[in-house]
């Protein structure tokens, strides 16, 4: 205030009011005057440093040129679903054709006897027997009270000496890396004549008339061998042992008199077998007896074979 300048105009107007010389008020006013300045300057700086300092603190560091600052709900939603790839259409590598599937012929080149398998066999037997060396004991009949429980002789004496026989056999059979394992079972029919063994023999002190009315045997085989196949055919070799049950029925005067003997007996047989199908076959064999009953035998039978 007091570097405020004065214009005539004014003062002229001062004058007329009363005020003399406005400017030449006392020293007091115009120390009271800058003091009240002061105050105020002073009071208003120290209520805006303060503020000014929090404003510097808490506002966001400035971005740099060009960037926008990202909105909170736009942080917080899903970014959109890429559009899908365009479709292209699905290509098929070209494969070669396919061979053609083998032929009756190619498939027989495999070997149809090779391999690992199990076989069935049924088939004709025929052969010969010689039960002169089997020891057969009385079992029952009415010839015991005659002395018929201690003949002998007419068991040396045909059919026992030489029979033929013809029969039925059945095998079962498992091959194994060219081992063959036998099981099977043999039905021999004896053919004679009746007429043939009729003889008179001293039976406990008198000489009576035997005839043999029946003989036959039942026998039980088990076989280890080998074989070798080639394509549709097979060679084979066993070494047979079996058990044999041998009945039969002798008429001494008229008296009835049962026999019966049990017996083990070892043979060899050599064969060959040719398939007509994967699963059937034909087969031929022959066979010599080594110790026991079995003079020889030959059967011819069909099978069943199982890979």
């Amino acid at each position: 205030m007091g570097g405020l300048t004065t214009c005539p105009s004014m003062v002229s107007r001062l004058r007329k009011l009363g005020y003399d010389a406005p400017w030449k008020e006392p020293l007091r006013m115009r120390r009271s005057s800058t003091f009240v300045l002061s105050l105020a300057t002073f009071v208003l700086v120290g209520l805006a440093a303060p503020a000014l300092a929090l404003a510097q603190e808490t506002s966001p560091e400035p971005l740099p040129p060009g960037e926008k600052k990202a909105d909170p709900l736009e942080v917080a939603a899903p970014p959109p679903t890429p559009p899908p790839p365009p479709q292209r259409p699905l290509e098929v590598p070209e494969r070669p054709t396919p061979p053609p599937p083998p032929s009756f012929e190619e498939d027989s080149e495999d070997g149809w006897a090779n391999g690992d398998h199990f076989e069935f066999t049924m088939g004709f037997l025929a052969g010969q027997r010689s039960y002169s060396k089997t020891s057969f004991k009385f079992e029952e009949g009415a010839a015991e009270g005659i002395g018929g429980g201690g003949l002998v002789e007419p068991f040396v004496k045909p059919p026992f000496d030489t029979t033929n026989v013809l029969g039925l056999r059945y095998d079962l059979r498992l091959v194994m890396s060219h081992i063959r394992m036998t099981v099977g079972f043999d039905v021999p029919f004896t053919t004679y004549k009746v007429s043939d063994s009729t003889a008179t023999y001293d039976v406990s002190g008198t000489q009576r008339k035997v005839t043999v009315q029946s003989l036959s045997a039942k026998e039980l085989r088990f076989g280890i061998g080998g074989e070798y196949a080639w394509t549709k055919v097979a060679i084979f070799a066993d070494l047979l042992g079996g058990v044999h049950w041998v009945d039969t029925e002798l008429s001494i005067d008229g008296y009835k008199a049962d026999y019966g003997a049990v017996s083990f007996a070892f043979s060899g047989r050599a064969g060959a077998r040719a398939h007509v199908r994967k699963w059937f076959f034909a087969q031929a064999a022959g066979e010599v007896g080594i110790i026991g009953d079995i003079r020889w035998n030959a059967e011819l039978s069909v099978g069943f074979f199982l890979k």
